[in-house]
């Protein structure tokens, strides 16, 4: 196993704990900036590749003074969320495009191993279902204004929505490649956009992905959390 493969793998069986999650992966800047504590205010979170990102962006424009919890991509940041009752999402994508996507991003081939630690992170969640708005990510990158109403419905929060117009959604993208330049200088897999420079990439990883045993387990998983979106 690679070791880019096997950290990941790491994260994904030590994150569905939070004792043990946050004291080994969420210590140091910037991740213990982006984990839930009593201060937090919402948590958005998804298996990584499931518009997290843009979520994040979206959300933060229209509520510039709110405290995020995000990025984490561990069932241990809702599971604390719903512990504490804090307000939270979980977004969700279907496994072929978010694991193909993913690969790229890792820079991997193992279909297998992604699709198995997606599997994993939805899994742990469902007996927690009712803690948290789901949406999937058509909801999330086309009318993230669903996604604040049902916070609001749900949690009695007044979040503001965000104006959807082309200014806006200039404005997401820009911040998003600027949150790009900062981590990921100069490495084009790791697009948090759409970019023509991964299609090839992009195309290999949806055959490797296809091509497992896993992904109709995946999809059974994903279909289940789907049904519950918003």
């Amino acid at each position: 196993m690679r070791r880019n493969d096997f950290f990941y793998w790491l994260q994904s069986i030590l994150g569905a704990h939070p004792s043990l999650y946050y004291p080994v992966f969420a210590r140091k800047y910037p991740f213990n900036q982006m984990a839930v504590t009593r201060e937090t205010q919402i948590c958005i979170e998804g298996f990584p590749r499931s518009a997290n990102s843009y979520t994040v962006v979206a959300f933060r424009l229209a509520n510039p003074n709110v405290k995020i919890a995000h990025h984490l991509h561990v069932p241990a940041q809702l599971i604390r969320a719903a512990q504490q009752g804090i307000p939270a999402v979980l977004l969700v994508r279907d496994p072929l495009e978010a694991v193909a996507s993913f690969l790229v991003f890792q820079n991997s081939s193992d279909a297998d191993l992604y699709l198995q630690t997606y599997i994993r992170f939805h899994r742990h969640l469902r007996n927690l279902a009712d803690s948290f708005v789901v949406a999937d990510f058509l909801t999330a990158t086309q009318n993230v204004n669903a996604i604040v109403r049902a916070l609001n419905r749900k949690f009695s929060t007044k979040f503001k929505e965000l104006e959807l117009n082309e200014e806006n959604h200039r404005r997401i993208f820009v911040r998003l490649k600027e949150v790009n330049e900062q981590f990921f200088p100069g490495q084009a897999n790791k697009a948090m956009y759409p970019d023509m420079a991964r299609a090839k990439a992009k195309e290999r990883a949806l055959k490797l992905v296809e091509q497992s045993d896993r992904l109709a387990v995946a999809r059974d998983v994903y279909r289940w959390w789907q049904e519950r979106s918003v």
